[in-house]
This record gives structure tokens, C-alpha cells and sequence, in this order.
């Protein structure tokens, strides 16, 4: 493929996406909430057989984690997954504060009470989870929040993204853009919430630690910040809890290793999380 065709093909997936982002935003405002959780079902479902290399990992992966389960359970569990990513895209976009007060419980609030309470801010660590951008909108009802992200492309979709994010009143920090360190230490210093995603290998400083019996290259972004501005620590997941209904866990705070070796440090507290 020469230079030219190769440019005008990755131009027109960055057109389909942003075409396909505002499809899915539009049917989210035009359909009562309850369809259009059915159709990013159904979208889900679909996508499960049209994209067979996430499909191959989603089953590798559910191999590595259930072992003992047979081909028809990685199979079945698959398509679920496949089908909440689904729904789950339509509930960010179709979600207000309304609903995610009704729809969207907590447990835990008072280990985030207490940790806030410290007034250093807080790092909840997390992963991707349940829907996790619902739990970080209903937590950022109660408390102030951020959030790390990686940019996306093409940038009028990362926009978009980021904007759905603000609206439901939380921040996102760009990794590597102008300005990104300077909000972070910001966080800390108005006592807000940092929500990081840490069960990605990406290309950011990170550690091999032990996941599942095999070294898993792990973000210590949450482990170094942690040390380093002495924030509490809470781990927080969002899980299913009826065909609409999402339910927030959150843990903690969390006892760090203190040995003051930071790399040392940084690594094993890394592995815990």
C-alpha cells in the first residue's frame, strides 16, 4: 500500500468513527433510556462476531482466568462481554445526573469520606470494570474527580469523549499534553479525586508484577503518586446489579509498603493494587 492510499484509508476510519460516535449519541437522545441500552445490546452482540481479533483475545483471555471452565463458558462469557461493552456505550451517553442517582448505587461512601476528609486528595485506583466511566460520574456527584486518560484518535472523537466526561462533572487529564503534570500536582493540591485505570499494558512508566501467575507490565503512576504526595488510597470497581441497575464498591483506604527505597516502594505497592 502506497503512502497516499495508506493516509487516505486511516482518514476515512477516523470519518467513520466520528460519523459513527454521533449515530450512537443521536439514538441515545431520541430513544427512551431503556431501548437504547437494548440497542448497544444488540450493537454488542454484532460486534462479537464482526471483530474476531478482539473476539480471540476476549477468549484467550477468559482462558487464562477460568481455567477449569469449558469452551462453551469462555464462549457464552464472551458474547457478555461483548454485549455490556455494548450497552455500556449507551448508557454514558444517554445517562443524567437524574438517572445516575436512581440507577447508580455506592457502598463504601464513608471510606471515601474519610479519605477525602484527610484533605491531600485521594487515588482511586481502578480498572476497566463494570461500566467505570458511569462509577466515576457518580462518585464526581459527592466530590470533585479527575481522571488519566490517553488521548484518542481522531481528536474530534477525544473531544467528544472528554466532553461527555465534563458534563457529568468530571476532569480529564491528558497524558502527555501541555499542562498534564501541572493538573495533576493540582489535584492534590485542591484535594480532588484521581481515578486510574491500571490494568492496561500502555506505553507509560510502569513494572512487571505478578498478575493471574504471569508478569504483567503494569502503570506505577498510581503507586508513585501516592508515596509522593502522601494521598490515601482507595480501590473502587462498579458491577452490574439488575438489567439497568449499577452498583459502586469502594475500598480502603489501603495500607502502602513504606520501606524508603521509592523504586522498591513504587513496585510493590504497584503489585498490591
Amino acid at each position: 500500500m502506497t503512502g497516499t492510499a495508506s493516509r487516505m484509508l486511516k482518514q476515512g476510519r477516523r470519518i467513520s468513527l466520528i460519523l459513527l460516535a454521533k449515530t450512537f449519541g443521536l439514538l441515545a437522545c431520541i430513544l427512551p433510556y431503556r431501548l437504547s441500552v437494548a440497542a448497544g445490546a444488540t450493537l454488542g452482540y454484532l460486534a462479537y462476531y464482526l471483530i474476531p481479533r478482539d473476539r480471540k483475545r476476549t477468549i484467550s483471555h477468559l482462558s487464562l482466568s477460568y481455567p477449569d471452565r469449558d469452551p462453551a463458558w469462555i464462549a457464552h462469557t464472551s458474547r457478555r462481554v461483548f454485549v455490556h461493552l455494548g450497552k455500556a456505550l449507551l448508557e454514558v451517553l444517554a445517562m443524567n445526573k437524574r438517572r445516575l442517582q436512581e440507577l447508580v448505587s455506592i457502598d463504601g461512601m464513608e471510606h471515601l469520606a474519610e479519605a477525602m476528609g484527610q484533605g491531600r486528595g485521594v487515588v482511586y485506583v481502578t480498572g476497566h470494570i463494570g461500566n467505570w466511566e458511569l462509577m466515576a460520574a457518580r462518585v464526581a456527584l459527592h466530590y470533585p474527580a479527575s481522571v488519566i486518560a490517553a488521548p484518542i484518535e481522531p481528536e474530534a472523537l477525544n473531544e467528544m469523549i472528554v466532553g461527555l466526561r465534563a458534563a457529568k462533572g468530571v476532569r480529564t487529564i491528558l497524558r502527555e499534553r501541555p499542562g498534564a503534570a501541572k493538573e495533576l500536582i493540582r489535584v492534590f493540591r485542591e484535594n480532588r479525586i484521581l481515578g486510574i485505570l491500571i490494568d492496561q499494558d500502555t506505553d507509560v512508566e510502569g513494572a512487571f508484577v505478578d498478575f493471574f501467575g504471569r508478569p504483567a507490565w503494569t502503570p506505577t503512576a498510581a503507586a508513585s503518586m501516592a508515596i509522593k504526595f502522601d494521598a490515601p488510597v482507595l480501590f473502587g470497581y462498579i458491577h452490574r446489579d439488575g438489567p439497568f441497575r449499577h452498583r459502586v464498591s469502594i475500598e480502603g483506604p489501603l495500607s502502602l509498603v513504606r520501606t524508603g527505597n521509592m523504586e522498591r516502594d513504587v513496585i510493590e505497592n504497584t503489585a498490591l493494587f
